[in-house]
């Protein structure tokens, strides 16, 4: 590293300068983000989390893996679903309300 050698400088003017540099900087920061930090979307879930949140049963959650509706991946003897691959099915995934026949009986 160099040195840098201050020529014309007192100690307390460089000091005001970068107290004044600093100051400029934290009033002018970019905001943090409000709000939760977001889950990323590599992660990977289990099957019940998966589950939950669809909003469907497990069974359902393994009958669209076995179809092939929902990629999956194994670690030992059990499966994980990537939150990405979740969301993208939750997108899919639009439940309907069904109406039964004739109404109600009088």
């Amino acid at each position: 590293m160099q040195a840098v050698i201050p020529v014309g400088f007192t100690y307390d003017q460089m000091k005001e300068d970068i107290r004044a540099i600093v100051r400029y900087e934290l009033t002018n920061a970019p905001a943090a983000p409000a709000g939760p930090p977001t889950a990323p979307a590599d992660e990977l879930l289990s099957i019940r989390e998966a589950a939950t949140l669809l909003g469907v049963t497990v069974q359902t959650v393994h009958e669209w893996k076995r179809r092939g509706l929902l990629k999956y991946h194994k670690l030992g003897s059990r499966s994980y679903l990537k939150r990405a691959d979740v969301s993208a099915a939750l997108q899919g995934h639009q439940r309907t309300v069904k109406t039964g026949k004739g109404g109600g009986r009088a």
